[in-house]
């Protein structure tokens, strides 16, 4: 038996567990999310990555966290409407760095169609912001400015821009 329709929650209160941890001490992801609902609605697929620090010293444990979403049909057939009313899957991958190596957890759910995916992921969204805000006041040691991603383009222009956002 599959994964159940609507059980992406699972996933989100699994990330929201690192995500909440009293033990957190750094976060990183990178910044797309405006893109993302334009890239699953051009290609039925999107996704994001978690880099989550718990604890510090000899304690610290590094979590990467992988999620990916694919509506049904996606890059299959000829022509499309949209993926907005498609159900689909997601997957989630937690990546635990330890002394012996990385270990890893996967974590597999359904969605009903876009809204209900993308309300999965605002909620960790808005978890993220909070404790990198909580984070950030804390203590400007740690806090790294990531350059943002180098990208060229000619002759393609917003909104038709989709790739390499």
């Amino acid at each position: 038996m599959g994964p159940v329709p609507g059980s992406g929650s699972r996933i989100v209160r699994e990330i929201l567990k690192y995500l909440e941890d009293r033990e957190l001490t750094g976060l990183a992801t990178l910044r797309h999310y405006p893109m993302e609902k334009r890239i699953y609605a051009r290609f039925g697929r999107c996704g994001f990555a978690l880099d989550i620090q718990l604890g510090s010293g000899e304690n610290v444990r590094h979590v990467s966290v992988l999620v990916e979403a694919v509506a049904r049909g996606s890059g299959r057939g000829r022509k499309k409407r949209g993926y907005d009313r498609t159900p689909g899957n997601v997957t989630a991958v937690f990546a635990e760095v330890t002394k012996d190596g990385i270990s890893y957890r996967t974590m597999r759910a359904q969605y009903k169609d876009m809204a209900e995916l993308f309300s999965y992921v605002e909620e960790v969204r808005a978890a993220f912001y909070k404790r990198y805000n909580e984070l950030k006041l804390r203590s400007a040691e740690g806090v790294g400015k990531v350059e943002a991603e180098v990208f060229h383009s000619v002759g393609i222009k917003e909104p038709d821009l989709f790739l390499g956002v």
